[in-house]
Parts: structure tokens; sequence; C-alpha cells
């Protein structure tokens, strides 16, 4: 898949801050692993990340290298995530990210942590420039504990512990208007793909809450949360919403990435900011 940009040698890719490694099979991978828990250290945990995109074996080499590009993208925001030390792999659409000396729950930690940031990343991607995948899973696992062979190790870590499909508008519109309760309200986050805060920050910094005025606010039911270069993260009771997401857009001059909150704990916020 690609092969016109791989040799059958492991490749060294660097980024502006860290460096990660493109390699052609699971061989490698497992190579690898077995280098580094040998030289370094018998501890490590193991996360792995996929994406999958539209009909990759049916678009043109076009469409092929956006997909690559896309991938990098991700990749190159997710590596700064990790230490240095540790060791990244990219296998077509697969990452794999080695935590030297770390065990089953720093892989879990790191894990989530990354998780997260792809969510982010995906729902903050720049239109016609970075590609959003259909579909993503990330997984972990630990060597020599609780998997004492590299390749079950591996083989662990590629189940999804956590995965997401993109929901066609309509639908994830639908979804969005019922639940109510917590239980009901964290499932629904996971099927769309974004956080869910069960609780709100009463007190906001003044120039977070100055991006909103509190009319608009209470007119589309959002309360903002903070802000990361040009994207503001804004709590929401329907995050399937699109009007309210675009106006937010529009008034902001800011991408907005969606939050799912309760309806009252929401109310109760914005009535903070009255």
């Amino acid at each position: 898949m690609r092969k016109e940009a791989v040799s059958t040698q492991t490749l060294d890719y660097t980024t502006q801050s860290c460096t990660y490694k493109i390699v052609d099979t699971i061989q490698d991978v497992s190579s690898i692993m077995q280098s580094l828990t040998s030289m370094r250290t018998q501890q490590l945990a193991l996360v792995i990340a996929t994406l999958h995109f539209e009909h990759e074996r049916k678009i043109s080499l076009s469409k092929l290298a956006q997909i690559d590009q896309s991938v990098r993208y991700y990749l190159d925001n997710l590596r700064s995530l990790v230490r240095k030390t540790d060791v990244v792999c990219l296998l077509d659409r697969t990452f794999y990210f080695m935590l030297i000396g770390a065990n089953l729950q720093g892989g879990s930690i790191v894990q989530e942590r990354l998780w997260d940031a792809l969510l982010w990343r995906v729902h903050n991607a720049s239109d016609g420039e970075v590609l959003r995948p259909r579909s993503m899973t990330m997984g972990h696992s630990a060597y020599p504990t609780p998997y004492n062979n590299i390749h079950q190790c591996i083989a662990a870590a590629s189940v999804a512990r956590q995965s997401f499909d993109v929901q066609p508008e309509k639908s994830a519109r639908q979804m969005s208007v019922s639940p109510s309760h917590d239980s009901d309200l964290s499932i629904l986050a996971r099927q769309l793909g974004i956080p869910y805060l069960s609780l709100l920050p009463r007190k906001l910094p003044t120039q977070i809450q100055q991006l909103i005025s509190p009319r608009l606010a209470q007119e589309l039911h959002c309360y903002p949360l903070g802000r990361e270069h040009n994207t503001l993260t804004v709590a929401i009771s329907d995050p399937g919403d699109k009007r309210a997401l675009d106006r937010l857009r529009q008034e902001t001059g800011l991408h907005i990435f969606p939050v799912l909150a309760p309806p009252q704990e929401l109310q109760t916020a914005l009535e903070q900011l009255v």
C-alpha cells in the first residue's frame, strides 16, 4: 500500500520535535521490540492505534497520497505526547507506541491520553487538507507482564479497547437529543467519538469567557471550556447540532471542538455566565 514510499529497510521519519520509524511488516515491529527489551529494559508497554479510510482499494493514487499525508499528520501530533526516548513506528495506517520501562497500567494511561488527542485532531482536521478516517481503534498491552511473548503482546494490543466509527450527520443528530442519564450520555459520547464531562468548571479565565457572549451561550446552550491555538473547546448538550456549531464558528472565527455534557449541568454552568 505504501511500497512506493518505503523501502524494504526500516526508515526514520523526523518531525519538528521527534522521530518515528516507518516499517514494512509486523515482523519489523517485533524485531524492534525484541531489540528494545534485550538492550535497554525487560519492561515495555505497547499502544497500537489503527486508522481506516473510505474505500482505500478503490481510489486514485492521488487520493492514496492524501491519505498517507493525513496519517502522518495525525502521527506527527501524537508523537509529541510520548517521551522522546519511547519508540514509535508507522506500518501502513497503524501506529505502534513502544513505551520503554512502562507497565500495563502505564500503557492504559498513555492510551487514554493518545485517544483523546486523536479524537480532538480528527474532529478539528482542516477540511480538504487532512482527511478524517471513517473509523479508528486503539488498544494496549505490556511485555513481559502480562504477556511474556512479544507476538502475544502485539496481538493483545491490536484488540480494540477504544473505537470510533464516523456516524452520518443525520443519525448522530437523532442520537444526541434523547439520553439524559450519565451512563446513557457516556455511551452516546463514545458513539459520537467525543469526550463526555459530567461536571463543568464554574470559573473560567476572562479571555475564555469573552470568546462567547452570555447571550449567544444561552441561545445555543453551549459553554466555553478552553482554547488551544485556533480551536475552541465547547460543552454542548447536542453535539449533532450542525447549525449551532456553524454559528459558533462564525461568531468566534475558531474551529469548534464539541464536548458532551448533561443538560442540567450545562444549564447550571450557563447561569454563572449571566
